[in-house]
């Protein structure tokens, strides 16, 4: 910043760090905030914290909650945003295995059936998502193997590339 004829302050730090926060560069942003020739406020972490939030990256957050308690926050807005963060990962998680379980049983299913003739069976308590059916179709046309997917609304019979829905569900 120097070379730029300015004199650092924490401001100037914070809109770069900012920035980096904006655009997903976390590891950046931690590096400016931590080569500092001057110590970080207790805002250029809360930035950062904001930016994994973001991100959902929850190492990071994490170490940043750290140092604002170090630091001697007593902010109960840092848990909250740590918290949310938990709670999206967890939910990323958790909508993974609901929307593409089926693509994983089937796999299962091609790894453990020992009777190549038999279909594979998969039942479903929700909908098959759009991305599931076309690659059902396709693993049943590949491994020339009946799939049969029964989810919230109906059965799928899946054979040579085909569904049985006609594409229509």
């Amino acid at each position: 910043m120097q070379s730029l004829g300015l004199t650092p302050n924490v401001k100037h730090y914070g809109s770069v760090v900012d920035l980096l926060g904006r655009a997903g560069r976390l590891q950046q942003a931690y590096y400016v905030i931590d080569s500092m020739p001057m110590l970080p406020d207790m805002v250029l972490w809360q930035t950062l914290l904001g930016a994994c939030k973001t991100y959902k990256n929850v190492d990071m957050a994490e170490m940043v909650t750290r140092k604002l308690v170090e630091m001697g926050s007593t902010s109960d807005g840092n848990f909250v945003l740590l918290s949310n963060i938990y709670a999206a990962r967890d939910e990323e998680k958790e909508n993974a295995l609901y929307q593409h379980s089926e693509k994983l049983a089937v796999a299962f299913g091609l790894i453990c059936a020992e009777d190549e003739a038999r279909p594979i069976q998969v039942i479903k308590n929700l909908r098959i998502c759009g991305d599931c059916h076309v690659v059902i179709k396709l693993i049943s046309k590949m491994y020339n193997r009946e799939i049969i997917v029964r989810d919230r609304v109906r059965f799928h019979r899946f054979k040579d590339g085909t569904c049985s829905c006609r594409d229509y569900w």
